[in-house]
């Protein structure tokens, strides 16, 4: 007798069980509209990871000019700090990945980026990496890209002028004591503020809770979103990371393919939106479509404009200041290369 109740217990509960995942399956949350509402967005929110990181050099000039022509809502860049203090755009801690730092600086032992000033960095290449990588999607263009500052982004997006938001991430934010003050400082000397009738201009992301409760404090009406990394998660552990996000941020990006219609309901009944990452095909955007995801990082920024059918005019002035910066970006390298040579002769005559 009590093996049977055992017996029929279990059927229940493995019944119940399926009945919730079919349901939310077949039936997935169609909240995320109003909590998404509630900040202003437009449904769904489309983020160009990096830039449009798929057809142009990862957090470049062209990365983010390709995204901005897109028709995105907002530019997702990462947010580190130079020896010398200065806020620049790169996504790694370390340089040997995406730049050329080893030939240029054959001599130093450690290569992350917090031990480089800016003009040490741009002096590195930073694009030709991708042309070898990506023979089909090369350009000339890319082979003499450099670094950029968060300040130089911020006066070429300008969210006022282009329409276009930031999502900018805490890279590592436990390496740069008080990165988060600094970033909101600079945004209020752009005087980028957020506006209660109009989608936020700036998106903060991490995957510090830490730093988010910082930003929270510090710039409260700026969207935060809890980025996550596991690609498998048990219900038990969703919940947990939800009661972490309440505390800490507005949404929650979670890989792709953890992003689960009964996971997305679950995030939604506590208030929270949902921006799955990195969404890089048209058949995981139909399907996630389908699960009620409230936005989309991706590396495909082309892609998924056109797949929401999302149109964005390049202004003129936009299209000007880019060139500037181009120009600039330019002399700046070629004067630190002809100062990097002086030295390096200086310093053959000396040991001579």
């Amino acid at each position: 007798m009590i093996k049977l109740i055992i017996i029929i217990t279990v059927i229940i509960l493995i019944f119940a069980f399926v009945y919730f995942e079919f349901y939310y399956l077949i039936r997935p949350s169609k909240l995320g509209k109003k909590i998404i509402k509630k900040h202003n967005f437009d449904y769904p929110v489309l983020v160009a990871h990096r830039g449009s990181s798929y057809s142009a050099p990862e957090s470049t000039l062209p990365a983010v000019k390709k995204a901005v022509e897109s028709g995105v809502d907002y530019i997702e860049l990462d947010v580190q700090r130079t020896k010398d203090g200065k806020l620049v755009i790169f996504h790694d801690t370390n340089l040997l990945r995406l730049t050329n730092v080893k030939s240029m600086f054959p001599d130093r032992e450690n290569y992350d980026l917090q031990n480089f000033t800016l003009n040490e960095l741009r002096l590195l290449n930073y694009g030709a990496w991708f042309n070898v990588k990506y023979p089909e999607r090369a350009s000339d263009g890319y082979s003499h890209l450099t670094i950029m500052t968060l300040e130089q982004v911020l006066e070429f997006v300008d969210p006022i002028e282009t329409g276009i938001g930031l999502a900018l991430e805490l890279k590592s934010p436990y390496l740069y004591d008080g990165i988060e003050k600094e970033i909101v400082d600079l945004l209020k000397e752009k005087e980028i503020y957020e506006t209660e009738t109009k989608a936020p201009r700036i998106l903060f992301l991490s995957f510090s809770p830490a730093s988010l409760k910082r930003l929270a404090d510090l710039r409260p009406d700026s969207p935060r979103i809890l980025l996550t990394k596991r690609n498998f998660v048990s219900p038990r552990r969703w919940q947990g990371w939800l009661d972490i996000t309440e505390e800490a941020a507005d949404g929650i990006g979670p890989k792709g393919h953890v992003s689960f219609p009964w996971y997305i309901g679950a995030a939604h009944k506590r208030g929270l939106f949902v921006f799955p990452y990195v969404i890089n095909r048209s058949w995981q955007l139909k399907i996630f479509s389908w699960f009620s995801a409230d936005g989309y990082i991706t590396d495909r920024a082309e892609m998924l404009a056109e797949f929401f059918n999302r149109v964005q005019e390049f202004g003129e002035s936009v299209e000007e200041f880019s060139d500037n910066i181009l120009e600039e970006e330019l002399e700046n390298t070629e004067e630190n290369q002809e100062k990097a040579e002086s030295q390096n002769n200086s310093e053959e005559k000396n040991n001579n």
